[in-house]
């Protein structure tokens, strides 16, 4: 049986990883003390990056649509194979280093959430998401958590539909009904779908709607209050120069868009399953930091930010570094 253009990409990815490792050190600048997987050191991109309670320092009538806000794409998969993994810091290193959107997505499976990445399965439940984020939260009260919720691969040996599941997590499992009745944001009757504000939600998460139901659980992920640049297909890391045009055109629209919209900027980029692309070395990690000569798309955010004024908007990362969390959150200006 032929392997399936996922594991392909798995194959040829992992020859490329050694010459990879020797054309491009800065890439895998840290692979000693690695998870296995893409050649990235567990957590040092954020080494030194610790701001737990930055949105204290905010309003509270500030609208979460009017904030600069460091995100991870894909948040879970610290750990996970090399084509897979866009994260190389645990979801509580990224929340004290100042990570305030997540990625999360779930697929449905024997009537509960499984984190995934594609098909596969990162080794970690919802009932483990919330539990983390609520410890940190609770810690950490004046902070607000955005969370994209997805539904992800295909739906399997389920009774009920996704979001009876929702509810059961929500209002009937024992292990998470508690704190998401004490860490979770409701939007109010008559829910019209606005982005609410920090005083609104300090303490709680949001849930960015990625999923279908007949109600609303937060504001609707690609709905019309928000704006999202999210080009993450490449044909090679030359390609990259192109996503970078449209990342930097994201951050312009963000810094003069419309207050009560919600901008949403992926750095965030593959060339996964095209073998072509992946010969050419076109992987998340790659791409984040840059190889073969190519500057990567964190270290051109953190030169275009140094130099840019007003909000960023939510900007959802790969592999991000603790110069680009402090860069983006150094934007909320509310002075």
């Amino acid at each position: 049986m032929a392997p399936s253009p996922v594991r392909r990409a798995i194959l040829i990815a992992a020859l490329l990883l050694a010459p990879l490792s020797l054309a491009a050190p800065q890439a895998v600048a840290a692979s000693a003390g690695s998870t296995g997987s893409a050649g990235s050191s567990a957590g040092d991109r954020l080494a030194g990056a610790h701001d737990p309670d930055w949105m204290r320092r905010l309003p509270d009538d500030a609208s979460l649509a009017s904030l600069s806000v460091p995100g991870t794409h894909d948040t879970m998969t610290a750990g996970a194979s090399i084509v897979s993994q866009t994260q190389d810091a645990s979801l509580p290193s990224q929340l004290d280093a100042g990570v305030r959107a997540l990625d999360i997505r779930t697929r449905h499976f024997r009537d509960a959430f499984s984190i995934h990445h594609g098909p596969e399965y990162l080794h970690a439940n919802f009932t483990d998401v919330v539990r983390e984020v609520a410890d940190f939260l609770r810690v950490n009260p004046t902070e607000t958590v955005l969370m994209r919720l997805k539904s992800e691969d295909t739906e399997a040996e389920n009774t009920r539909s996704y979001q009876d599941t929702l509810n059961w997590y929500l209002h009937d499992n024992p292990d998470t009904r508690d704190l998401l009745r004490e860490h979770l944001w409701t939007p109010p009757a008559g829910y019209d779908g606005s982005i609410p504000t920090l005083g609104q939600t300090r303490g709680r998460i949001v849930i960015l709607q990625d999923f279908s139901a007949t109600t609303a659980y937060g504001p609707k992920w690609g709905g019309n209050r928000m704006d999202i640049q999210d080009d993450y297909v490449l044909s090679g890391l030359a390609d990259v120069p192109r996503k970078w045009d449209e990342a930097r055109a994201q951050f312009e629209r963000a810094g003069v868009g419309s207050p009560s919209t919600l901008y949403v900027n992926h750095l965030s980029a593959t060339g996964v399953p095209d073998p072509g692309a992946i010969v050419s070395g076109a992987l998340p990690v790659t791409i984040a930091d840059g190889a073969l000569g190519v500057t990567g798309m964190n270290a051109r955010a953190v030169d275009y930010l140094a130099g840019a004024d007003g909000r960023t908007g939510v900007v959802m990362t790969d592999f991000p570094t603790a110069a680009l969390v402090a860069e983006i959150i150094a934007h909320n200006d509310f002075r």
